[in-house]
């Protein structure tokens, strides 16, 4: 296992375009976070302030976390089919590898683009949290900070999606567009076309979930009934709650099964891909 992933860090960080999107992810990402609560948003009784407030700054981040991640997805295709296009698969398999190997490479690299992003939006969450709320405490720093591990389950399930993808079409364009297309497009519009109930059961229905969205309209609520500042910053008040949906231990399971069936396709077609 080590030597796989000295040779998977070996391959990734001598690869110029692989720093410079994550550079880029973690300079868009830290302005973001950072930037918006310093806008003046002139309507009355809204504040994204309690947005950035302990408890409720962990269900922000790592929810907006989502939209930065894609460039994550689309990295993992570019490091993929950068290995098709360069026989770098053919060269290990010849010096050794087998092609469980390739996939345990694969796995060790998601897991660790995963365990970024959760190290990456924690420390914002903290830092967000030390700075705008009104009040602290050790517990009400750590309440809900458990939604990171659901972040990490989150970003992992994607990343193997985009390894899917870059290893059934192999060219980073068309496997970009293709996954765009299914993420946006497709399921959307199947999606729309189902019955009510069999939404939810969707991947990108049940993997979203599992960083629900803070409940915008409570916030609002909350911060007109409220007589001063302290008041969007008790634990009751401006909740996200979870949205509409399945259960959360659904969404997990069904986002387990997902895990278990993208990386058994991922090899099968190692297994099976001829790497001229």
């Amino acid at each position: 296992m080590i030597k796989l992933l000295k040779i998977e860090l070996r391959k990734t960080l001598n690869y110029i375009p692989f720093r410079i999107l994550i550079i880029l992810h973690f300079v868009l990402f830290i302005f973001g976070i950072f930037f918006i609560p310093r806008v003046n948003f002139n309507f009355p009784f809204v504040t994204i302030l309690p947005l950035y407030q302990f408890p409720h700054v962990w269900n922000f981040t790592t929810w907006i976390s989502s939209f930065y991640n894609i460039s994550l997805i689309l990295l993992v295709i570019m490091l993929t089919c950068n290995e098709f296009n360069n026989k770098t698969f053919k060269q290990q398999l010849i010096f050794g590898l087998s092609r469980r190997d390739l996939l345990v490479q694969k796995i060790i690299l998601l897991l660790l683009l995963s365990l970024y992003v959760i190290i990456l939006v924690g420390i914002a969450s903290i830092t967000s949290g030390l700075i705008y709320s009104y009040k602290i405490t050790f517990s009400l720093i750590f309440d809900r900070s458990w939604i990171l591990a659901n972040l990490f389950i989150q970003i992992f399930t994607y990343l193997c999606f985009g390894l899917l993808f870059s290893l059934i079409f192999r060219n980073m364009i068309v496997s970009g567009i293709v996954f765009l297309a299914y993420r946006v497009i497709i399921e959307p519009i199947i999606r729309v076309n189902m019955p009510e109930s069999f939404r939810p059961y969707f991947p990108s229905k049940f993997v979203t979930k599992l960083t629900p969205s803070p409940d915008i309209l409570s916030m609002i609520q909350s911060n007109m009934q409220s007589n001063g500042p302290n008041g969007a910053n008790k634990p009751d008040a401006a909740a996200a709650l979870f949205p509409q949906g399945l259960p959360m231990w659904e969404n997990l399971i069904l986002t387990f099964i997902l895990i278990t069936v993208l990386l058994s396709l991922s090899m099968w077609i190692f297994r099976k891909r001829a790497f001229n």
